[in-house]
């Protein structure tokens, strides 16, 4: 499928694999974690981020998950430069980015569950949130704007095997819709929860589908990586 380096499924390549597959699991079961031992709280209505948040019972669950996250977003980022060539640098950027993104998002916890408290959602609300909470939410929107958008990336590199770059495209399509979705729907009102992990799930098939290729590619003469 790629572009490699002289040598597939090197030690590295299945390293990075790894690493960009458990990452992405991992964040999964942080919040499914910690979102089961925070009382009162709903998946369904109430995002990811609030896990971490002031007052949270268990931040320092999400807290690995997100640092798990960004090293699967590393991870991938090498991936992309390794098996697509100079020309998965950008793809490789746009995760790089996202992964040192996520860090952001880790240091910048919200104020409180803003989803699950009047009184925090009424401070939020009359401006009174701290600088970090509005950072938390400007990096975690850009961080999943980055991410959705690094199919039509890789889909540029791959433009001269034309099917390839074509599903890459439609992975994108994919993506942006789900991003539409939450872009749509009202933080607090019910199912807001249920939008934001669908597009996470986008994200996280999308690694995979990332790494499972890097895995299984298998370089020609021509220096291709066929899938």
């Amino acid at each position: 499928m790629f572009v490699g380096s002289a040598r597939a499924r090197s030690p590295r390549t299945m390293a990075l694999c790894g690493v960009a597959v458990a990452g992405q699991l991992a964040f999964v079961a942080a919040w499914v974690i910690a979102g089961a031992l925070e009382s009162g709280y709903s998946a369904a209505d109430q995002t990811v981020s609030e896990l971490a948040a002031g007052g949270a019972a268990n931040p320092w669950i999400l807290w690995l998950g997100l640092l798990s996250l960004s090293f699967s977003d590393g991870s991938t980022a090498l991936l992309l430069r390794e098996r697509l060539g100079f020309a998965g640098w950008l793809p490789a950027a746009m995760f790089a980015v996202a992964g040192l993104g996520v860090l952001v998002i880790l240091a910048l916890p919200l104020d409180c569950m803003v989803n699950g408290d009047a009184a925090c959602d009424a401070r939020v609300d009359a401006g009174e949130a701290s600088w970090q909470h509005r950072g938390h939410n400007v990096a975690a929107v850009s961080v999943q704007l980055i991410l959705v958008v690094t199919p039509f990336a890789v889909a540029y590199a791959l433009r001269r095997r034309p099917r390839l770059a074509w599903w890459a495209f439609a992975a994108g399509v994919v993506g942006v819709a789900t991003v539409l979705a939450v872009a749509t729907s009202d933080p607090g009102a019910a199912g807001y929860g249920i939008y934001q992990r669908v597009t996470f799930g986008f994200v996280h098939l999308w690694v995979i589908a990332i790494a499972v290729a890097a895995f299984r590619g298998r370089r020609s003469r021509a220096g291709v990586v066929r899938g």
